[in-house]
C-alpha cells in the first residue's frame, strides 16, 4: 500500500495498513543531515523520507524564514509598499521588526489591493505540480495549505495596531480580510483543480493558550463566513477541509466542526490546552493531525519520553482510524533529531493494524 493510498483511507476513517506520519518540520538539523543538497523541493521530499515522514504541508528554506516570503507575496500580490520592511530573525523565529506604518491613518494609506487570479495561478499552479510530481517519487503526500484570512490579516497590520482597527476603524480589518480571504479563496480553487492530495490545510491561528484570542460574535460575523469561501472549492470537490489553530481550542471546535464543518483539525496543542482523547471522544468523526508535545517532550525529553507519548496516541486513538502522527506544532530547531526520528519509527513500528487498545 503506497502512502497516497494509506492517506485516502485514513481521511475517511477506513483503517490502512498502518497509521500516517503527519508534520511541519523547520529544522535545520534534519534537513542537513537527511535532505542532502541540491533542489530545495527535493532535499525536503529527501529528508522526509529518509526519517520516516510520511505526509507534509511546508518546503523548509533554511535561508529564507517564510515570514520574508509571506511580506514578497503581499508586494508582488497585494501590490503593498515594498518600502520600509524589515524581517528580523533570532533563536529560530522571525517577525515583521518593520512595517511603512505605524498607526491607523499610515495603515489607511498601506493598504492592499485585491489579488489577481491570473496572477497567482501563474505561480502556484506550476509549483503545486513540480511538488507532487517530486513527492510521488518518494511515496510521499502533500497537502495544500493556505493562510486564514485573519492571521494574514493581522501579521500584515501589526496584532496591536489590528485589535485597535477592530474597534476604531472596522473597515480596514474589513477590506484587509477580504484581501486576504481572496487570496486563499483563490490558492484553494486552483489546488481543488490540480490537487497534491484530497485534503487542504488552512491555519487560521485565532486562539492562544488561554483561549480565544478574539470573541466567538466576532468569529461567527467577521470569519466564519469568509472560512466558508475558502473551504467551498475543497468541498465541492469532495476533499478534505483541515483547520488548524495554536492554542485553547474548546470555544473554537463548536464553530470549526459544527458550523464551518471543517474535515479535521491541528495541531492540538497540550499542556494544559487541549486534551486529544477528549476531544477525539467529543467529536469521534473528527480528524486529528498532531499532538506529540513539541514544547516540552520532543525539544528537551528523552527518547522515551518521546516514545511513550506516541505510543499513547497509537493506543488509544489509533484503532479508531482517522488520525495521522506528529508533534503538536512542529519539528523546530529545538527539537533534537534523534526525538523527532523516534517518534516517526515508533508511529511506523507500532501503528500497524489492526492495533490493540
Amino acid at each position: 500500500m503506497t502512502n497516497y493510498e494509506r492517506f485516502v483511507k485514513t481521511i475517511k476513517f477506513e483503517l490502512p495498513d498502518r497509521i500516517l506520519t503527519y508534520d511541519f518540520v523547520d529544522n535545520r538539523e534534519l534537513l542537513e543531515t537527511y535532505g542532502g543538497k541540491g533542489d530545495l523541493i527535493e532535499r525536503n521530499a529527501r529528508m522526509a523520507n529518509n526519517i520516516g515522514l510520511d505526509v507534509m504541508r511546508y518546503i523548509y528554506d533554511p535561508v529564507n524564514h517564510w515570514m520574508g516570503s509571506k511580506i514578497e507575496n503581499w508586494i508582488r500580490f497585494f501590490g503593498v509598499n515594498p518600502d520600509k520592511w524589515e524581517v528580523s530573525q533570532k533563536g529560530g523565529t522571525a517577525w515583521i521588526s518593520k512595517r511603512p506604518f505605524a498607526d491607523l491613518k499610515e495603515l489607511e494609506k498601506n493598504m492592499p489591493n485585491m489579488p489577481q487570479e491570473s496572477e497567482i495561478e501563474k505561480w502556484y499552479k506550476p509549483t503545486i505540480k513540480k511538488i507532487k510530481e517530486i513527492y510521488d517519487e518518494y511515496d510521499l503526500v502533500f497537502i495544500g495549505a493556505i493562510e486564514g484570512p485573519c492571521t494574514d490579516a493581522y501579521t500584515y497590520a501589526d496584532m496591536e495596531l489590528f485589535c485597535r482597527a477592530i474597534y476604531e476603524a472596522p473597515e480596514l480589518v474589513d477590506h484587509l480580510m477580504q484581501c486576504t480571504c481572496r487570496f486563499s479563496e483563490i490558492i484553494a480553487q486552483i489546488f481543488a483543480e490540480n490537487p497534491s492530495a484530497p485534503l487542504m490545510f488552512m491555519g487560521d491561528d485565532v486562539a492562544g493558550k488561554s483561549g480565544l484570542i478574539f470573541s466567538p460574535s466576532f468569529l461567527r460575523k467577521k470569519l466564519l463566513p469568509l472560512w466558508k469561501r475558502i473551504a467551498k472549492p475543497i468541498k465541492d470537490k469532495g476533499f478534505k477541509f483541515l483547520f488548524h489553530s495554536d492554542g485553547k481550542l474548546a470555544d473554537l471546535l463548536p464553530i470549526v466542526i459544527n458550523e464551518l464543518e471543517a474535515d479535521g483539525i491541528n495541531p492540538i496543542e497540550r499542556n494544559g490546552c487541549n486534551d486529544i482523547f477528549e476531544i477525539r471522544e467529543k467529536y469521534p468523526h473528527t480528524l486529528l493531525f498532531g499532538n506529540v508535545c513539541c514544547e516540552i517532550t520532543l525539544p528537551y525529553g528523552t527518547e522515551k519520553d518521546t516514545e511513550e507519548e506516541t505510543l499513547e496516541l497509537i493506543r488509544k486513538i489509533g484503532p479508531q482510524g482517522g488520525i495521522c502522527i506528529g508533534s503538536s506544532s512542529e519539528v523546530h530547531d529545538l527539537v533534537p533529531a534523534r526525538n523527532a526520528l523516534k517518534m516517526y519509527e515508533t508511529v511506523h513500528k507500532y501503528g500497524v493494524y489492526p492495533i490493540k487498545s
